[in-house]
């Protein structure tokens, strides 16, 4: 190699040197090189071509004191058409070997990219090697283990975050532990979908904020309402236990007796909480509330009746057992009773407040 002379050639197939600094490729000899690496560096110091200038001056050094004979170019090609480029970077290397007698190239560059453009050189002047640059990228790791942190940092110390991330798994392992140690662990995949299941609920209906705002507006309905929404779980949970236990229409009346009540109190609690807003208020229209809890206690006694009349019925077919049970219960008549009573009363109460009270 020591008798041959070689080119090192830098390759720009998307020619970024040349449309930054406004250097004219081909770029030959190791001043003009270096005044436009040092005029790339001041204008796009993150760019990768520049690492590869670097390379190759050192390359073209490192030749030199090994006694072989070397230059060293930069030749660019087209950003918008490749062929184009291609063509360009062919004639400049023609043109390069005629002018210096080259023997042939090693060719400096930073990608596969353009690395494309080695067998249009090799047809003009034989490649005795090819040095592929590559940048490491330490910056991106740094900054990724930093964004890690950051977020990890939200999860921790920051409450919003912190009851998704924590909170919730917490839940779950808690859930776990004490369902191993009561020996229900079998239970513990149905424990963990409730749970997760209600956390995407809860997020997925932003019922959190609403529950807030509930709670600010209003707290005595805010706890009149749980514990109304307590009472609707447990009387479902009775109801169907109880309609699991005898699925038959017997089964149902039981059903109906046992979760009545219950279904009843949580219709109290809310009326119980209007009712007391009201009297804060020491507004007249109390007695609404006052009504509906009467209603609430009638319509209780009704299906309590028609349970009970329900699981004790006879007949040979479902219609009959129903039929009998409605009319052995009174459960018609209750409820006719009952809201013609509290629909009396309300006109009566309405009347008297319209002729009297807001005048």
């Amino acid at each position: 190699m020591r008798d041959k002379k070689i080119l090192v050639l830098i390759i720009d197939r998307d020619n970024d040197i040349e449309k930054v600094t406004g250097i004219k490729t081909p770029i030959i000899g190791k001043d003009e090189l270096l005044k436009a690496a040092i005029e790339f560096a001041k204008l796009s110091p993150e760019d990768s071509d520049l690492n590869v200038i670097f390379a190759g001056l050192q390359l073209l050094e490192k030749l030199n004191n090994e006694g072989v004979k070397a230059e060293v170019a930069l030749v660019g090609g087209d950003e918008s058409d490749p062929v184009k480029g291609d063509l360009r970077i062919k004639n400049d290397v023609e043109k390069l070997k005629s002018s210096y007698g080259l023997d042939g190239a090693i060719i400096v560059s930073d990608g596969t990219e353009d690395e494309l453009v080695i067998p249009v050189i090799q047809s003009v002047l034989p490649i005795v090697s090819v040095k592929r640059v590559v940048v490491e990228q330490l910056r991106g790791v740094e900054e990724t283990y930093i964004l890690l942190g950051k977020y990890l940092k939200k999860a921790i110390f920051e409450p919003r975050f912190s009851r998704i991330f924590l909170g919730i798994p917490g839940i779950i392992i808690l859930s776990v532990v004490l369902l191993s140690f009561l020996g229900y662990l079998q239970y513990a995949t149905l424990v963990i979908g409730i749970i997760i299941s209600g956390a995407m609920i809860v997020r997925g209906f932003n019922l959190e904020e609403m529950i807030y705002e509930y709670w600010a507006s209003s707290p005595i309905m805010f706890v009149s309402s749980t514990v109304a929404t307590i009472f609707v779980v447990i009387g479902a949970i009775l109801f169907f236990y109880t309609l699991s236990s005898t699925q038959t229409i017997y089964g149902v009346g039981a059903a109906i007796e046992n979760s009545s009540p219950v279904f009843g109190l949580s219709v109290f609690s809310v009326l119980i909480g209007k009712g007391i807003i009201k009297l804060i208020n020491r507004s007249i229209k109390v007695w609404r509330d006052i009504i509906g809890m009467i209603l609430t206690l009638i319509f209780i006694i009704a299906f309590m009746r028609l349970g009970d009349a329900l699981s004790r019925a006879e007949g040979n077919t479902t219609l009959e057992i129903l039929k009998s049970a409605v009319f052995a219960s009174g459960f018609i008549s209750i409820l006719l009773i009952g809201v013609g009573a509290a629909g009396l009363l309300t006109i009566a109460i309405t009347y008297i407040e319209r002729k009297y009270i807001e005048k």
